[in-house]
């Protein structure tokens, strides 16, 4: 047992707790190993639960993280819409995400959790023995992250949207045949080219007026194209509408094999702006298409990952690291205002590591 309170037995509790996948690994761009994971939470009882701590535990029960307080209220999500809250309602679940960082060479083989919770003082509280879930130990996936060359060229690039802190995609979760929760998006990145502290011209109105529109975006590694989607038409600035089928997602999109159950997405590029074709060969560097704004998407960005399979809805998201890239600063986007971003600067050239939410990048 990885926590030696977890052999207390038949005790009744509000909240059954589960893993939603097996922890995976990524050397971040802050020179640390993150390890994600998430949590399902179903509150079994009468009245909504409170959760107040998530204790993450290794194999002699020493405590490597505690979640609590705003961290842990906006790590549990409501498992669609994201919405955070710590309180899950009656028969309700939710989903609690993990962001365990360790320094290089601790992250341990397997996990465990400590989960507690309060109650409202009600009648039928009486028959909860114990408000802390000892449990569950979750394996972390020993497999290395992949090494791929950057999906865009030229210098400040900003992830809008990347792993590890809560956002629309290390939140995505969608059921697999009934069967699991598919987590498509956990490493996935979406790109905006930055000047400045700002994305676009003046009102950014139209998509020529973002700064990354019309960008060439490239293959990441060599590889075999599975899977192509044009005729999308651009959208509209902060206009984004809904798609009308199931395929419209991702807007125009290139899907390449480029090893073996391992595929990389590109979505939302300019319509007409594909040069490849499915069961084309394609070289690491080789331009792909162009950067676009078609799909539900806000404004002109390139939506790239790596899947298990090409399936941009039930794929698992795989682990990547850039071969190199420069960091030259990081957004912090609840201090930013309006269209300018409140931007820390940095620079550090760095080689196989992840870039987090917020970084941006100079690619080769």
């Amino acid at each position: 047992m990885l926590d030696p309170a977890a052999e207390a037995a038949d005790l009744v509790s509000a909240i059954l707790v589960q893993p939603i996948n097996t922890a995976q690994v990524v050397r971040g761009s802050d020179d640390m190993d993150h390890v994600e994971y998430s949590l399902l939470v179903v509150n079994m009882f009468s009245d909504p639960v409170t959760l107040t701590k998530v204790t993450v535990l290794d194999a002699a029960g020493d405590e490597l993280m505690q979640v609590e307080g705003e961290t842990l209220a906006a790590a549990t999500q409501s498992l669609y819409s994201h919405a955070p809250s710590p309180v899950v309602a009656a028969s309700a679940a939710v989903a609690v995400e993990v962001d365990l960082v360790l320094p290089p060479g601790e992250v341990p083989a397997r996990v465990s959790n400590r989960i507690e919770y309060t109650l409202p003082d009600v009648a039928g509280a009486v028959i909860i023995d114990d408000r802390v879930v000892h449990g569950p130990e979750i394996a972390v996936d020993p497999s290395e992250a992949i090494v791929i060359q950057p999906p865009l060229a030229g210098d400040g690039w900003l992830a809008t949207s990347a792993c590890c802190t809560p956002n629309v995609h290390r939140d995505l979760r969608l059921s697999a045949d009934g069967l699991r929760i598919a987590t498509a998006e956990t490493f996935a990145a979406d790109w905006a080219m930055v000047k400045g502290d700002r994305v676009y011209d003046g009102t950014g109105s139209t998509n020529e007026a973002f700064y990354g529109f019309g960008a060439d975006v490239l293959a990441v590694a060599d590889g075999t194209v599975v899977a192509v989607q044009d005729g999308v038409e651009e959208s509209t600035p902060f206009a984004s509408v809904p798609p009308e089928s199931k395929a419209g997602f991702g807007g125009n999109q290139v899907v390449l094999e480029i090893a073996p159950d391992v595929y990389a997405a590109y979505g939302h590029l300019q319509p007409g702006s594909l040069a490849v074709k499915v069961g084309d060969s394609v070289k690491a560097g080789d331009t792909l298409a162009r950067l676009g704004n078609t799909g539900p998407s806000q404004g002109p960005h390139l939506h790239f990952g790596l899947l298990d399979k090409p399936d941009l809805f039930v794929g698992k998201s795989l682990p990547f690291v850039l071969e190199a890239f420069e960091i030259v600063g990081t957004v912090d986007f609840a201090a930013s205002a309006g269209d300018e971003l409140a931007i820390e600067s940095d620079s550090r050239e760095l080689r196989e590591a992840y870039p987090l939410y917020g970084t941006i990048a100079n690619f080769p």
